[in-house]
């Protein structure tokens, strides 16, 4: 008690008592002080707030009016305190920041709650609108899911003190109208029933049916007003029942059974029935369930909410017996109903459920008929962000149904629809071309085998001669020619015809629009590598494919050979070297983009008379002799292909890193928005509202050479009308179906966003998914949004790895040595040389602080330093628990790109680990998801334990939220990842209209079964096993020496 700290907090606290006590009852007057002298008892960083509640205190008492006028005093010297105070703190703005942007709107409202009262002093029409005016403004500042509860209180208990005196003065008021008293009254409740909503939001269910309970305490409340109170009370039980409270569905039940509903609109009657079914459904109850539903939608045939949960009902009815296709019908015409008259967002969980069900239709085309005839009048926005599926619909299913819908979809949004449609014919188109081709080499070669059947020489030569034929179909010049005669002779398959009839549409409605799409995409052709450029991508994805073989053999390092794959891969490299592989068939697109074929063709003849590309052609064929011998050990390929990418690599970094757009597309250069009004790529990949749509003004007149996503990329920046520049890279890539995959799986994390916003513990710490904007413009190249700012964690490596004069791939080099060795004694390597292998390289070539150097020599300054930390510990956070819950691909290094300037992390190639033999997602992996010893030493300890588990548990407990249908949203995007992965078993053809059924169901259940694995690692992650979570089981895991070393050195666990 002698302390004089200790009596000074104490006399602070007791000041601050006092002043909640006053506001508690603003009658007990000043007469223990003044707001002056109160202010000097309290620390200067609180002379604001004391400051303020003085202006609360001059509000609040009636009898002293002459007072009033210096509530303005108040607010401009509470304003400049807490001014003064927000300039202490750091630039970059965060959560430290939030009571001063919460002082900001205290001090606002008192302004206003100042020109209410000295409104109603005075004159009684100009007050009266200026009063209007503000009630509306606080009726229309809401909080936002992710705000403080406990300032919202305070905020709209503040604001029930005016609403009162609102009430108040126009009652005491005989001249005045009832309307101007009730303005008080509504807002006063709107105010509650908010304050209870957002608090069932933050699962204080307690809280909302309290805060509800206070309605009764206002006289007349409007029936809308009484409307919105029931069905928030009605919520919140059900939310009370989906957090196993056996007594929520009863009690819900008991409330809307006790609401009279003569007294509200048809509209609202039938809500209510429609809840009530819901709580029939949940309670077992199916045959109560069922009138409830169907009472409701016959009430009132518009209510969204009616049909949304009939379709709901129905669905869960439908697929436990998909016998019953009426059932399936309904449920469709539905959701179909519900989309009607529904936003987006709120839409997408049902056009997701329609998708889906398709899966259950019959021999008839009972649910397709059921989609073409409900689908009218449901707004092509909606369908905008599942184009993906309905162009793979487009595939499976015959007839126009999915053609209509993409019709209408495209003429509301060309852009959107014209580049997928467009690749999907010139895959199809190439396709059957080398389907044509392969059947009349085939023919050629028994004809000749007939034709030269009498001479066993001649049958040799010709032999031979037909076996160089082939070579040249594979891998050169020949092969472009054949298919350009294949082109114009090729028979369209009906798909083929179906992507025709759409781009007619198109191009017949947006007929300039299209035109620019097709200059620009023939344009981006002029992007494409140069030969070595290309030779060192293909080299590095061959070395990649060494690596993995090589870990698969890691048990007789010496005796792994190359196996037929790879050896077909170089040998087709060495054929091909420079030419392109991926330019052999972009000569069938002659329809499309002859100018750019006949430039490719160009520019192949001048790589290939150039005297550099010769010499080192030839060189490299001699080095790549399989005829040698140990040339097919595959060591002695990986350090072939090491020295070759390196002797590449230092020819592409003596080149110039740029060029001007109007050297080699003087259509791009001269574009403008005057010449048609273009999007930005992958504008529609979520819809938003038409003025928020940013269009091309202009393309800048220069274009970088950088070396991102394992290739060398252009990055073009593109000038929007709302005269910002938008970075995006030009990547070539080789894998078409790849390239699908990591699509959809950015698809996935775009949507999983709209909901990570909608909860409090996800809002609050900014966890979103950074999901850059990736548009496939041809067959091989993509459009893929960029920061200029981002490294991965492989280029941060080999800078590491350079200053510590080492290799980047060393430490790879180490472990199979190693291996090696131990294996040249007959030994079996043990877990514990695995061990020491891991052990050794971190002490002697990779020290656990590599990142954290960088980081620090990166970012000088402690607020960036921290704000970087910080903000890449919860985009890891996203990324380990996307990599866990999703059965995604390991996480490589390459994959990782860090925004420097903001600690934003995109990860590029991100895929469903399917395996393709058995279709199922894979779920062996030594470690859960990437968290090695270097990064935790970057985030602490603390940074682990605290901000990533806890993001990690929010993100689970948010998308397990029954509302959302996370599960619904995956049915379809992995529908299409199924369908590709069966699609590769040549034995899956379909023939007959049985075997089309079985392989429906056949989807179905593995679609069901990937879906109940990710349900059921959801479900771990977001409940604790008494007080352990299973985060904390995971991080521990990632980070055990005994998981780690077990892992692909190409995966760098010591990074």
């Amino acid at each position: 008690m002698g302390d004089p700290n200790g009596i000074r907090q104490k006399r602070r606290e007791q000041t601050l008592l006092a002043v909640g006590k006053r506001l508690a009852d603003p009658k007990l007057g000043r007469d223990e002080g003044s707001p002056d002298h109160r202010r000097i008892q309290l620390p200067k960083e609180m002379a604001w707030k004391i400051t303020m509640y003085g202006g609360y205190l001059l509000i609040c008492q009636p009898d002293e009016n002459k007072l009033l006028k210096f509530v303005e005093r108040y607010v401009e010297s509470a304003s400049n305190m807490s001014l003064t105070e927000w300039r202490r703190l750091p630039h970059i703005v965060s959560h430290i920041h939030l009571p001063y942007l919460q002082a900001a709107q205290q001090i606002m409202e008192l302004q206003e709650a100042y020109q209410i009262h000295k409104g109603l002093k005075q004159g009684y029409q100009n007050s009266l609108h200026d009063m209007k005016a503000i009630v509306k403004t606080w009726r229309n500042r809401l909080p936002v899911i992710a705000d403080d509860l406990s300032h919202w209180n305070d905020i709209f208990t503040w604001r029930q003190h005016h609403y009162q005196v609102i009430v108040n003065h126009y009652e005491s008021n005989r001249d005045s109208t009832t309307t101007n008293s009730m303005l008080g009254v509504h807002a006063s409740a709107q105010s509650i029933i908010h304050f209870g909503k957002i608090a069932r939001k933050h699962k204080l269910t307690s809280v909302c049916l309290d805060t509800l309970n206070k309605i009764y305490s206002i006289s007349s409340v409007p029936i809308v007003d009484c409307f919105q109170k029931v069905r928030q009370q009605v919520k919140c039980y059900l939310q009370m029942a989906s957090m196993n409270d056996e007594n929520g569905l009863s009690e819900g039940l008991e409330v809307l059974s006790n609401t009279k509903m003569q007294y509200f609109q048809k509209e609202m009657t039938a809500e209510f029935y429609a809840l009530k079914g819901m709580m029939y459904h949940l309670s077992n109850k199916s045959d109560e369930a069922n009138k409830a539903f169907s009472a409701a939608v016959q009430m009132h045939d518009t209510s969204i909410k009616a049909w949304a949960l009939y379709g709901d009902y129905l669905e869960q009815v439908f697929t436990r017996d998909p016998r019953q296709i009426n059932l399936g019908v309904n449920a469709m015409a539905c959701f179909l109903h519900a989309c009607r008259h529904q936003n987006e967002a709120k839409a997408r969980k049902y056009i997701a459920k329609v998708l889906w069900l398709l899966n259950y239709d019959d021999e008839n085309s009972s649910l397709m008929e059921a989609l073409d005839k409900y689908s009218v009048g449901v707004p092509p926005i909606l369908w905008l962000p599942w184009t993906p599926q309905l162009v793979n619909c487009l595939v499976q299913y015959e007839g126009n149904v999915i053609l209509n819908l993409l019709y209408q979809v495209g003429r509301m949004f060309p852009q959107a629809v014209y580049f997928p449609i467009r690749i999907l014919y010139l895959t199809l188109r190439t396709a059957t071309a080398r389907k044509t081709n392969s059947a009349q080499l085939l023919l050629q070669s028994q004809q000749s085998s007939q034709d030269s059947a009498g001479s066993t020489g001649a049958e040799g030569q010709g032999g031979e001669q037909q076996e160089g034929g082939g070579q040249t179909g594979v891998g050169g010049a020949g092969a472009s020619t054949s298919a350009t005669v294949e082109a114009s002779s090729i028979k369209a398959t009906p798909t083929m015809v179906r992507c025709s009839k759409i781009m007619k549409m198109q191009r017949d409605i947006h007929t300039t629009v299209l035109s620019s799409l097709e200059g620009i995409a023939d344009q981006m052709e002029w992007f494409k590598e140069n030969w070595y450029e290309e030779v060192l991508r293909q080299l590095r994805q061959g070395l990649t494919k060494c690596y993995a073989i090589a870990f698969e053999n890691r048990e007789a390092v010496n005796e792994a050979k190359i196996t037929p794959h790879i050896l077909n891969f170089v040998k087709k490299l060495m054929s091909t070297f420079g030419i392109g592989v991926e330019n052999i068939s972009s000569s069938v697109n002659v329809t499309f983009n002859s100018a750019a074929s006949e430039s490719l063709a160009r520019r192949a003849e001048a790589t290939y008379q150039d005297p550099v590309f010769k010499a080192m052609k030839q060189e490299f064929t001699k080095d790549f002799d399989f005829s040698q011998s140990n040339s097919m050990r595959l060591h002695t390929l990986i350090f072939k292909l090491k020295k070759w990418i390196k002797i590449l690599d230092n020819r592409s970094k003596m080149l110039l890193q740029s060029f001007l757009i109007e050297e080699k597309c003087r259509f791009l250069s001269n574009f403008t928005l005057k010449t048609a009004e273009v999007e930005l790529p992958g504008e529609f990949l979520l819809p938003k509202h038409n003025h928020y749509f940013v269009r091309i003004t202009s393309f800048m007149p220069r274009v970088d050479v950088v070396q991102k996503h394992n290739a060398a990329a252009r990055r073009l920046y593109i000038r929007g009308h709302n005269g910002k520049i938008y970075p995006y890279l030009v990547v070539n890539d080789s894998g078409l179906a790849d390239a699908r995959r990591e699509e959809r799986v950015l698809q996935l994390l775009r949507m999983m966003n709209l909901y990570l916003g909608k909860q409090k513990e996800t809002a609050r710490r900014f966890l979103q998914f950074t999901v850059p904007r990736v548009v496939a413009v041809s067959q091989q190249i993509r459009l893929v949004e960029d920061n200029p700012a981002s490294v991965s964690l492989l280029d941060i490596f080999k800078k590491g790895c350079a200053k510590l004069g080492i290799e980047h791939d060393d430490p790879i080099q180490y472990y199979y040595e190693r291996l090696a060795t131990v294996q040249s004694r007959g030994i079996k390597a043990s877990h514990q040389v695995y061990r020491d292998i891991l052990k050794g390289i971190q002490q002697n070539m990779v020290p656990r602080t590599l990142i954290k150097q960088w980081a620090l020599q990166t970012f000088p300054s402690a607020t960036d330093y921290w704000h970087f930390r910080k903000m890449f510990t919860l985009q890891l956070a996203l990324a380990c628990f996307s990599e866990y819950v999703f059965h995604l691909t390991r996480l490589n290094p390459d994959m990782m790109y860090l925004h420097q300037d903001s600690g934003l992390m995109n990860i590029s190639y991100f895929k469903f680990d399917v395996d393709d033999s058995t279709g199922e997602l894979d779920t062996t992996r030594p470690v859960p998801f990437r968290l090695t010893p270097n990064i935790i030493e970057f985030l602490s300890t603390i940074g682990v334990s605290g901000p990533l588990t806890a993001s990690m548990i929010a993100v689970a407990r948010c998308l397990v939220y029954p509302n959302f249908k996370v599960l619904s949203i995956l049915k379809p995007i992995l529908r299409d990842e199924m369908m590709l992965s069966r699609a590769k078993k040549p034995e899956d053809i379909a023939g007959t209209n049985q075997e089309k059924v079985s392989d429906a169901e056949q989807i179905i259940n593995m679609v069901n079964k990937a879906v109940t694995s990710i349900s059921n690692r959801l479900n771990s992650l977001a409940h604790f096993e008494g007080t352990d979570s299973k985060v904390a089981k995971l991080v521990a895991a990632a980070n055990n020496h005994d998981n780690l070393c077990q892992m692909d050195p190409a995966w760098h666990p010591w990074l």
